[in-house]
């Protein structure tokens, strides 16, 4: 996982001169975000973007690449693993869709991506997202161009299968002042998934807090017994709970829905369950604060009844004392 985080080269496939390319706008990325390792560009057209040669294969690639960013169509994308693994590149993201989500033709490609995959030992993010932005490090890989500003770096980190919702979580995380650490976009899952990244995550120095979005669980029991071990609070966004959003889930990350009363039961384990955006990002900001110490509480409240209530469970300082303390 360091090497997808903290890669010292990265090559990115699939990048054209054209100024509608999507490949180019990861490049883009990268020096926007100040990534400081080596940058080197692979497509078909050769040609030059933001002064750098653009090679025509893999093969031309020096040795010693740590990761491989492909966004390319689906069909080329078995090969161009393929190619990575005989170029001694062992960590690949997959942003190209066309897969499992989407036809059995999709399916049967899923399959032999993971064979070629397992064949070379390569592990990999997707396919079908938009990946991974790590602020400390300045891997911001997604295929939209974003505005370093539009970011903000903090301990927070997201986990999510849509690239979507991984932005939209990065924006109001920034709009409440405690930003990212690191946001992952995994797409169909079809090699890493929810149980790789937190797992580093919950080792990861510059992480407090992790916000997990998922439309399918991989492996129930093993989240629930990293969260039994985990100091650091783990809230989960889980969509996909109906049979509308189900079929819409399996078009967009061939997501299959869980039983959402096994997903309910993962508090047991200290997941916070959450159900909208809003009561994520307010979990996350509530978390962030100091721990409260101590059974004594001050209220003030618009009304009695109302004081009552934040009162349940805590003496309350009296008032008198207060005045007091002030002298």
């Amino acid at each position: 996982m360091i090497q997808l985080m903290y890669p010292n080269s990265i090559a990115v496939i699939g990048v054209s001169e054209s100024p509608t390319n999507m490949g180019r706008n990861i490049v883009a990325n990268l020096l926007d975000f100040g990534y400081r390792g080596e940058i080197h560009l692979v497509g078909r057209q050769g040609g030059v973007v933001f002064g750098q040669r653009i090679r025509t294969a893999i093969e031309e690639l020096p040795p010693g690449i740590d990761l491989a960013v492909i966004l390319t169509p689906a069909a080329t994308v078995p090969d161009l693993v393929d190619a990575c693994g005989r170029q001694g590149i062992r960590r690949v993201v997959i942003e190209s869709g066309g897969f499992n989500e989407f036809s059995a033709e999709g399916q049967a490609l899923s399959e032999r991506l993971r064979a070629v995959a397992r064949k070379w030992g390569i592990r990999f993010v997707g396919p079908n997202c938009i990946s991974v932005i790590n602020m400390n490090s300045g891997v911001c890989l997604p295929f939209v161009r974003l505005q370093r500003h539009a970011l903000k770096k903090g301990r927070v980190s997201v986990v999510s299968q849509s690239g979507g919702i991984t932005l939209v979580y990065a924006n109001l995380l920034r709009s409440v002042g405690l930003g990212i650490s690191k946001a992952i976009s995994m797409g169909n899952k079809l090699d890493l998934n929810e149980i790789d990244y937190l797992t580093y995550l919950l080792a990861d120095e510059d992480t407090d807090i992790i916000c997990l979005h998922l439309e399918s669980i991989q492996d129930g029991r093993r989240l629930m017994e990293l969260a039994r071990s985990s100091s650091k609070p783990i809230l989960l966004h889980k969509t996909n709970v109906g049979q509308a959003s189900a079929h819409i889930a399996q078009s967009h990350t061939a997501a299959l829905a869980n039983d959402d009363r096994i997903v309910s039961a993962a508090r047991q384990a200290g997941i916070i369950r959450t159900r909208d955006f809003r009561a994520m990002v307010n979990y996350a900001r509530g978390l962030s604060l100091p721990p409260v110490k101590g059974n004594t509480l001050g209220a003030i409240a618009r009304s009695g009844g109302r004081a009552v209530v934040a009162a349940f469970g805590f003496d309350l300082y009296p008032l008198g004392n207060f005045q007091e303390d002030q002298k």
